[in-house]
């Protein structure tokens, strides 16, 4: 007779864990991807697509690489002209 060493449902805790872990993840990836388009469009930054595009990728391709991206993003746009009044320029 075999005692089972688990007892439980289809689906365990932990793998509920790991999956909203997941799904926050691309949320909030998904989230900062499209306000770096929006933000580059707005600027008229070139290559606004391949920046958004590129921001979502590497959140899932290498983690820090996201953080990376989105450095270099804030590094870049600050050398370009922006589309109207930053929020630290007073009138």
């Amino acid at each position: 007779m075999t005692i089972p060493l688990q007892a439980g449902g289809p689906v365990s805790v932990e793998l509920l864990i790991i999956l909203g872990m997941f799904g926050l993840l691309f949320v909030v990836t998904l989230g900062v991807s499209v306000w770096i388009y929006r933000d580059a469009k707005r600027r008229q930054i070139s290559h606004a697509f391949a920046w958004g595009a590129a921001s979502f990728l590497s959140g899932f391709l290498g983690g820090i690489g996201a953080v990376v991206v989105w450095a270099l993003y804030f590094v870049v746009r600050e050398d370009q002209t922006s589309g109207g009044p930053s929020v630290r320029e007073s009138s």
